[in-house]
């Protein structure tokens, strides 16, 4: 009964086995075998290297923001040859309501003309009104200090303007100008007109700076959160000057304008971390326009969030790869192992028959 039993299971085997003295070691077998072997580890060190690498995935949806959400603008500019004392900061968007409430910590370094700090002040805010869609940071002027602005102009001093301000979360822009100071710099300076607004973008982003900077070290050439940084422009020559008159007779004074569309990113780490930032792209544009020096940052936001999120290879989806591997490779080996032998045993025969021509 035990040994009806016993081959009654052994009816199952499925990897019966030959005895050796009916196996037969060929020199071809042998190639394809080595060939065969380290072929197949070279896949399997390929499909170890996915294994354990960190996968960067994205994905797109829209996301819902909550009504009184801000978003954070990172800002750094240096003007080179304009002081601190002519200059302010505005922002404004397209709600078109002075309620606004732009809250922020933006600050203001007077620079020499070789660029060494001579001084740090707070930016303050205030409201302007109930018919301004905008809230105005602006330093504060002393008119019986002409002498002193004019003083700073001749020494071509400069100004950093640098920090952080919230914002609502609909299209808007925020501009460096001298227009809080238009009346006093008509009287001081006859050619207001050519005061220098050239200056270098620092940095400009949009969101919480810190976590643009972990994003920047940990998800390198993933996203465009800072393009603009470093950014300087140069007066325009007095060929483009005068090309710029042709189209308008108005134009006289430059504008500098940046337009980003600043996309939401998500990044999420394999410990599930979430971090939220922008992406933008940027264009710039100069233009000859009859109104005050300034730079502006326009900025529109899209509605689409991009998600980037990290991941990696299951070990169970591995251990399927690796079976593949191995079944593919020496099936296939087999089959190669078998035509091979065919051939050659075909051959040999012939040549034994002295029926190779």
């Amino acid at each position: 009964h035990t040994g009806t039993m016993s081959t009654a299971i052994r009816n199952f085997d499925l990897y019966r086995k030959v005895p050796k003295d009916l196996t037969e070691s060929t020199i071809s077998g042998a190639l394809i075998s080595v060939a065969t072997v380290l072929f197949g580890l070279s896949l399997f060190m390929s499909e170890l290297g996915l294994f354990v690498r960190v996968q960067l995935k994205n994905e797109m949806f829209i996301a819902d923001s909550a009504p009184n959400e801000k978003m954070q603008i990172n800002l750094n500019v240096t003007i080179h040859q304009l002081p601190c004392a002519v200059l302010s900061l505005d922002a404004m968007d397209v709600m078109g309501s002075h309620e606004v409430e732009i809250h922020g910590n933006m600050f203001k370094d007077r620079l020499t003309a070789d660029g060494k700090m001579i001084a740090r002040e707070e930016m303050k805010g205030s409201h302007l009104g109930a018919f301004s869609s905008f809230q105005r940071f602006s330093f504060e002027y002393d008119r019986q200090e002409g002498d002193k602005v004019k003083e700073m102009i001749a020494a071509k001093e400069g100004c950093r303007v640098g920090g952080f301000l919230k914002v609502n979360r609909v299209p808007g822009n925020v501009h460096i100008s001298t227009h809080s100071y238009s009346h006093m710099l008509g009287s001081l300076f006859p050619d207001w007109r050519n005061l220098d607004i050239t200056h270098t973008v620092n940095h400009l982003s949009f969101g919480n700076d810190t976590d643009i900077q972990r994003v920047r070290n940990r998800f390198m050439g993933a996203g465009i959160v800072a393009p603009l940084d470093g950014v300087t422009q140069s007066p325009p020559t007095p060929e483009e000057k005068q090309a710029q008159k042709k189209n308008s007779w108005l134009a006289d004074t430059v504008i500098y304008e940046y337009y980003t569309k600043v996309v939401p990113t998500m990044y999420v780490t394999l410990t599930k971390e979430s971090i939220e930032v922008h992406q933008f792209t940027a264009n710039m544009n100069r233009i000859m326009n009859p109104q005050m020096p300034s730079i502006y940052f326009r900025y529109d936001i899209s509605p689409v969030t991009v998600k980037f999120f990290e991941s990696k290879e299951s070990f169970s989806h591995f251990m399927v790869q690796v079976c593949a591997i191995i079944g593919g490779i020496f099936t296939v080996a087999g089959l190669v192992d078998a035509v091979v032998h065919q051939s050659i045993k075909h051959v040999t025969k012939k040549a034994q028959l002295g029926k190779l021509t």
